[in-house]
């Protein structure tokens, strides 16, 4: 018995997908780098916009970030 695998380019089925503007709003984020495996990450602000939240990409380290009134206006940190 042979078997057929079928493999093509075809769309979806369905209405294409419309973005809404919110979705294409780029997510605010801060760049990290993690002095535990030297590796540079971006965290990005969660849901409730209260802090930036992330992880190292190679030993899971965590870090959070918190936003408030009179912070850093800096874009880039080192986690140590």
């Amino acid at each position: 018995m042979t078997e057929r695998l079928d493999i093509t380019n075809e769309p979806e089925y369905g209405p294409p997908r419309q973005d809404t503007e919110a979705e294409r709003k780029p997510r605010p984020f801060l760049g990290v780098k993690f002095d535990c495996c030297s590796i540079y990450s971006r965290i990005y602000q969660n849901k409730d916009r209260t802090h930036y939240v992330g992880n190292c990409p190679k030993c899971a380290k965590q870090i959070r970030i918190r936003i408030g009134h009179g912070g850093s206006s800096n874009r880039f940190f080192t986690a140590y």
